[in-house]
């Protein structure tokens, strides 16, 4: 999937580039539930520690799993 988004030119987006709103994104994703931490570290291509060191740079924090993404990272053949 690819998504583009226009953003202004103005000073506070200057430095940010797409890997950043991916992890971004994800990361969010991540927060509401939305995926699970494998997901998440899939998409991004990541290790689980990598992954935890992100949260925080997104103001998340790294312990907020749910029990049923618990479930599913235990079981991830399981629907």
């Amino acid at each position: 999937m690819e998504l583009i988004i226009e953003l202004p030119d103005i000073k506070p987006l200057v430095n940010l580039d797409g890997d950043y709103f991916k992890k971004m994104l994800i990361a969010n994703l991540y927060h509401l539930g939305r995926l699970s931490e494998k997901e998440a570290r899939e998409i991004l291509e990541i290790s689980r520690r990598q992954f935890e060191d992100l949260l925080p740079q997104f103001e998340f924090a790294i312990l907020g799993d749910s029990p049923d993404n618990i479930k599913f990272e235990l079981n991830p053949d399981v629907s």
